[in-house]
């Protein structure tokens, strides 16, 4: 049986840069993700301040999941991202200390999985929402079928990875040269059936999971439409679906590729997409971080109209009256 290298299990993905990789391309690379930042951050608080702000939206069960997946998506955008591209410009880690390096290592670990399998509670949650409206009617049901399975899906990774890397008892080298200050310590002692229970059910099953779940659900919303025309919920559900469609393209497509090759090299073909497996491919996961408040923002339209008036500044007209005039 061909077991999985450590170095390559728990996604421990290879950031050091290929030789034949171009200081041009890592420049690109890194003005695109800095330009993608600029641009994310504002939209991340403009959506989050109108979700918070009002209460028909912040009460609203389909939106619960979808704070949650902005609030850790916001942190992998400033915190993992901006390391990880700082690292490859400099091929050093930026403001060196132990605790930087161990909250990088939570938010890579910890938070990205997190949000992974947030989406996947997402995917499963909207036919609940659409189609089984009956689970979340009363206090009870909704505890069970809403907030447990949310406050489940929010904090196992977090939690599990939070004790991996400021518990477990183990040394942790760090080293300013390497990505991440180096791999998790905990790693040198884990079993490794647990390399293959982390990628596996943190990464890859999620991920393939949501495109199943999301892909049935427009199957069916397509197929029952006609019945949800009739219903007082269609405006409701069909912006739900599409926002879930939206939001798991963009973690379907970027990683995909990454999924591909995890599954590939794991199989006993370890060379298999090692030479664009870093950078170009590697860094593709990064990328979700940056389009899911866009996903959101266009599957609310009073949500984009509210944005364009913000950045335009658009001022209404002052009517004058004809009586206004005579007096």
């Amino acid at each position: 049986m061909n077991t999985m290298p450590r170095n390559f299990s728990s996604l421990e993905i290879n950031d050091e840069i290929d030789k034949s990789v171009s200081d041009i391309w890592i420049q690109i690379e890194f003005f695109l993700f800095l330009m993608g930042q600029i641009f994310a951050i504002p939209c991340y608080l403009f959506v989050m301040y109108h979700i918070l702000a009002h209460r028909t939206a912040r009460r609203a069960l389909h939106n619960h999941v979808i704070i949650m997946i902005l609030l850790y998506c916001f942190l992998d955008l400033i915190i993992d991202l901006s390391l990880t591209m700082s690292y490859s410009l400099s091929k050093s880690v930026p403001l060196f200390s132990p605790i930087l390096c161990l909250t990088w290592q939570f938010v890579d670990y910890g938070i990205w999985y997190g949000s992974i399998s947030l989406m996947l509670w997402a995917s499963i949650e909207r036919h609940i929402l659409v189609f089984h409206t009956k689970l979340v009617r009363t206090s009870q049901r909704r505890l069970l079928f809403h907030y447990i399975p949310l406050i489940f899906f929010s904090l196992y990774t977090p939690t599990l990875y939070f004790y991996l890397i400021f518990i477990y008892p183990c040394h942790m080298a760090y080293d300013d040269k390497t990505i991440r200050c180096g791999s998790l310590c905990y790693l040198k002692s884990a079993p490794i059936w647990f390399f293959y229970y982390d990628i596996l059910t943190h990464y890859v099953v999620p991920v393939l999971l949501v495109a199943v779940f999301s892909a049935i659900l427009i199957l069916r919303f397509l197929k029952q439409r006609s019945r949800l025309k009739r219903a007082t919920k269609w405006r409701q559900c069909r912006k739900m679906i599409i926002q879930l469609g939206l939001v798991s393209i963009s973690y379907i497509v970027f990683d995909l590729p990454y999924i591909i090759i995890v599954i590939v090299q794991s199989s006993g073909h370890p060379e298999f997409g090692h030479k664009i497996l870093s950078p170009y491919i590697s860094h593709m996961v990064y990328v979700p971080a940056i389009i899911v408040p866009y996903a959101i923002l266009l599957s609310l339209p009073r949500l984009k109209q509210k944005l364009r008036v913000l950045l335009f500044w658009k001022r209404t007209r002052r009517i004058i009256s004809p009586m206004t005039i005579i007096q």
